[in-house]
């Protein structure tokens, strides 16, 4: 065959562009490659710092040192991207239906068992298999929906348990925007537990009124709701005002009993949300002066000679501790104050 001189251009130009293709002169890669190669170099001519470089061109120090050892070597064709693909590649573990249904059987026996377990029980039953390989079946089967998850058996299983809700008949939150305007508007009362010893613990039932500050404390061997109640009776008689209101924590003693007595009295009952202590800081920071004062003392151990010594504190405390939120005056002179300021300047004319 006789090519004519069209034909021999047509075909010498044809065997130049796969030449082009095989070197990837023709790829935007390469030539987007070889155009940064002599942006950096252009750079380094004119002594620019390698970060200012690497912000204007878009390629790290060992990117362009790579690259051009790559066009040295290889000429364009080493521009080109090269598959990321490994080299060598983790071979599939054909596993038999028996292996299958045997690790099926031990999970739905065992929900809450991962891939430990099972393959320790695989391999006392004389299985020879890798514990990986024990977790990518659990995961085979927990994707085809098989077995569950045990995360999800865990979440399933505590949403079934129901927590039982303590029935307050009477007791309710604090409405909002309630304030102590008066004395016996709002008392706290809260327990502390106090260590005299070893093996002696008791229980401190602590009552402070909000406006005044006046405490009242009872000790106890435990802390019941029937004790609370007494302790209430108490607070009610010693109180030199009308109790309007109580706000408690959701403590046990605070109920049946408790709930029921501050009902029959016509006194109302707050009941703090749970884990909010804060809100009861009054008398939290009552029951720490009864620390750091009372309990720091040698004291008795016997309750009745106890209660003694609490009283004749509380009667000091009360009556002659200055208190800084009252201007240094002790509750009952706070009282005392108020009740002088209360009365009609006529009245004391006469």
């Amino acid at each position: 065959m006789k090519l004519t001189t069209v034909g021999r251009e047509l075909w010498s130009g044809a065997r130049k562009a796969e030449q082009l293709r095989e070197v990837g002169a023709d790829n935007p890669t390469v030539q987007e490659r070889l155009q940064k190669l002599k942006q950096v170099e252009a750079f380094r001519r004119h002594g620019v710092a390698w970060s200012e470089i690497q912000a204007l061109v878009g390629i790290s120090r060992a990117t362009y040192y790579r690259w051009k050892r790559k066009l040295k070597d290889e000429g364009l064709k080493g521009l080109k991207p090269r598959s990321r693909r490994p080299r060598r590649l983790r071979q599939k573990v054909h596993w038999t239906p028996e292996l299958l249904a045997q690790i099926e059987a031990l999970r739905k026996q065992n929900p809450t068992w991962g891939r430990w377990p099972i393959w320790l029980a695989l391999r006392k039953q004389g299985v020879t298999i890798s514990e990986r390989t024990v977790g990518r079946l659990l995961a085979y089967l927990e994707r085809w929906g098989r077995v569950e998850s045990v995360a999800a058996f865990l979440a399933r299983s505590r949403r079934g348990k129901v927590k039982r809700k303590t029935r307050r008949p009477y007791a309710q939150r604090k409405p909002k925007g309630y304030e102590a305007k008066e004395p016996g508007d709002l008392i706290q009362v809260d327990t502390l537990s106090v260590t005299l010893g070893p093996g002696e613990v008791i229980k401190h039932f602590s009552a402070v009124d909000l406006f005044t500050r006046f405490s009242v404390a009872e000790v106890h061997t435990r802390a019941t709701a029937n004790l609370a109640a007494g302790f209430l009776a108490h607070l009610v008689a010693q109180a030199p005002f009308p109790v309007k209101a109580l706000q408690v924590d959701g403590g046990s003693e605070f109920m049946a009993e408790f709930e029921e007595t501050c009902q029959r009295l016509g006194i109302r009952l707050f009941v703090l949300p749970p884990k909010r202590p804060k809100l009861n800081g009054h008398v939290e920071r009552m029951q720490r002066t009864f620390r750091d004062e009372f309990y720091t003392r040698p004291l008795p151990s016997r309750l009745p000679e106890l209660q003694r010594e609490l009283n004749a504190y509380l009667d000091h405390y009360n009556r002659e501790r200055p208190h800084r939120a009252l201007g240094g005056l002790a509750p009952l002179e706070f009282l005392a104050m108020l009740q002088e300021e209360s009365v009609p300047k006529e009245s004391q004319m006469y």
